[in-house]
């Protein structure tokens, strides 16, 4: 499978090498340099994970991370208008089916994934588990 990521933080780098380490090829992005630290230098090097330097709202950056091949687009970044933006272009541009997007607001949230996004909310997530384990203790 050919993925891009956006976002090389902890939850994008972790993705990106275990995907790796299945066997994908996978285009990290991300605006800061010192963040592909992150990802496992043999996936680097073996070229099953490349990286690119760059914002990936902007159609040339996702280019460069080989978008129009991927089979998968993930946006991981730490905030919801870039993530949702990235995932509006890559969808209408790029003709790319299969998108998760990562958002903090749970209204947002429920919006895109009305629009047939697959949308994961950590926000969201935590307030279901702590409430069902409050729940369980009472």
């Amino acid at each position: 499978m050919r993925v891009v990521i956006l976002g090389c933080g902890r939850t994008g780098s972790a993705i990106a090498s275990s995907l790796a380490a299945e066997g994908d090829r996978v285009s990290v992005i991300d605006k800061e340099r010192s963040h592909f630290s992150r990802l496992t230098s043999s996936h680097i090097e073996s070229g099953s994970v490349s990286i690119v330097e760059g914002d990936g709202t902007i159609s040339s950056v996702l280019a460069q991370a080989e978008i129009e091949d991927a089979d998968l687009f993930v946006a991981l970044t730490g905030q919801d208008t870039v993530n949702a933006l990235a995932a509006q272009k890559v969808r209408a541009i790029f003709d790319i089916k299969q998108i998760v997007m990562r958002v903090k607001d749970p209204s947002l949230g429920e919006m895109y994934s009305s629009l047939g996004y697959e949308v994961y909310c950590p926000t969201q997530n935590a307030v279901s588990e702590i409430v069902e384990s409050l729940n369980r203790e009472m």
